[in-house]
């Protein structure tokens, strides 16, 4: 189980990732999985504004099964708010890009301290609350992480 909260464990986790690493499933180099890590914690803080791509029946449904159920991403998952191919990349290298990750993360956990109702959109899932944003984070790593069987 990946807990984003635990910095020891993600420490350790993201220590394994190499930059010249090839993934078992997808497109995404290692910096790119950084990126879009970071993308996604930006979206659940209010940093980054995302529309719901799903109905609202569509989307409370995803809901039900991706955080009220021990389902996992699978490969070949599609993110409505990327192409088929990685974006250019952000930072200039890797280690920066890890260094973004850790503030987001860092941002995300301040940010809900003091905003605790606060929800913000996922475009797939709709409006999601902090505990919500928290379970979706846990396990978007995790399969980022099986990408690269750092997990």
């Amino acid at each position: 189980m990946v807990n984003i909260l635990d910095s020891q464990q993600l420490q350790n986790t993201l220590g394994k990732l190499k930059t010249d690493a090839l993934p078992v499933f997808g497109k995404m180099s290692p910096q790119h999985i950084l990126e879009h890590l970071a993308k996604s914690l930006k979206a659940s803080s209010g940093k980054l504004e995302v529309k719901s791509h799903l109905t609202s029946e569509e989307a409370d449904k995803l809901k039900q099964k991706l955080i009220y159920s021990d389902f996992q991403l699978t490969p070949g998952i599609k993110s409505p708010i990327m192409g088929d191919e990685p974006p250019a990349l952000i930072h200039p290298d890797f280690n920066e890009a890890l260094k973004h990750l850790y503030e987001e993360i860092n941002y995300f956990e301040n940010y809900y301290k003091t905003n605790s109702e606060v929800k913000h959109i996922h475009p797939r899932m709709g409006e999601l609350t902090y505990s919500e944003w928290l379970v979706f984070h846990n396990k978007h790593f995790a399969h980022h992480f099986r990408q690269y069987n750092l997990v």
